[in-house]
């Protein structure tokens, strides 16, 4: 679902909600390797991998902005004189992307069985429910265990729902007209532009005591600065 501004006096904004569902039994090929991401628990039991696709992502929001100075009647373009000069040619922008977190699979360290490769397999359930974590967690601890020996772990591929995603980024630019046919652009970017932390990745090894913490944090607030000359 969209709704859309579209440009009128300078301004035009939009805001997209996109609600998806995937499911799949491997988001990629990388080879059949522990560490490829896409080897088969049991090869013998392939629908046990069929589940959420690791790029499922359920809600999403993304709203855009922007607005140019001195565009249309309203928006200043009969401006002159100093007053016209110092308001006119500025553009500012921003984008907002929130949404619910992507899954992640448990995994149990161990070696896989009849293969040779040491990797991670999936632990068992034990009944207790995987989104009643404790506070600063995105997954139940008591919720997994490792798989009884001689069996394969219980617990589905992708299970976990990570943390929620956000960011906002924004942009102001200003055109200088020195001359007719010589401008100068300035334009300065700022990503993470509130400067928030947001968890990007979480510990999800169940042999390990960080399992159910985050493990990966989001870049803090860069800016950058360019300058173009138009000739």
């Amino acid at each position: 679902m969209q709704l859309r501004r579209r440009l009128r006096n300078g301004l035009s904004a939009s805001v997209q909600y996109t609600l998806a569902k995937a499911m799949d039994n491997a988001a990629a090929f990388g080879g059949a390797s522990a560490n490829s991401g896409v080897l088969a628990q049991n090869w013998l039991d392939l629908e046990a991998e069929y589940a959420r696709s690791s790029f499922d992502q359920r809600h999403q929001v993304v709203a855009q902005v922007e607005y140019t100075t001195g565009a249309g009647v309203v928006g200043g373009t009969l401006l002159d004189g100093w007053r016209g000069r110092l308001f006119k040619d500025w553009t500012v922008t921003g984008q907002m992307t929130t949404g619910s977190g992507t899954p992640l699979t448990p995994t149990f360290f161990s070696p896989l069985r009849g293969t040779g490769i040491i990797g991670g397999t999936r632990p068992s359930l034990t009944g207790a429910s995987i989104d009643e974590a404790p506070d600063g967690y995105y997954a139940n601890p008591n919720a997994f265990v490792a798989p009884a020996p001689g069996e394969w772990g219980t617990a589905a591929r992708n299970s976990i729902t990570g943390p929620s995603q956000f960011s906002f980024n924004a942009a102001v630019a200003r055109t200088f007209r020195l001359r007719d046919r010589i401008t100068l652009d300035w334009r300065m970017d700022a990503m993470n532009v509130l400067n928030r932390l947001t968890y990007t990745a979480v510990n999800t090894q169940i042999n390990s005591s960080q399992f159910g913490l985050p493990s990966l944090t989001n870049d803090a607030r860069r800016l950058r600065s360019s300058i173009r000359v138009g000739f």
